[in-house]
């Protein structure tokens, strides 16, 4: 996800408006789409929503020095998304 969209739409959602983080937000985005693929299964970002959300959030936590915070609170939705890509594993 490191990818200028993603940023881009990082940033706006987070409302960050400069570019001088661009490369570090990139790099973290990375990072967030490889650990919430290891915990729910393989998804693409530009389908899955609520992966992107996971990896969106899980950056914001990360970039907050929170990260520690964020599996206990996002637990629900982590559950749904493992949940959702089973069912897409089934289906296939």
């Amino acid at each position: 996800m490191n990818d200028p969209v993603f940023i881009d739409e990082f940033k706006d959602r987070f409302r960050i408006f400069h570019s001088s983080e661009d490369e570090s937000i990139g790099k973290q985005l990375e990072s967030g789409f490889a650990d919430i693929k290891s915990i729910i299964g393989e998804f693409d970002p530009t389908q899955y929503e609520k992966g992107k959300e996971l990896v969106y959030e899980r950056t914001r936590y990360l970039r907050n020095e929170a990260l520690e915070y964020f599996y206990d609170n996002f637990q629900v939705m982590i559950m749904d998304a493992s949940i959702d890509m089973v069912g897409d594993q089934v289906a296939d």
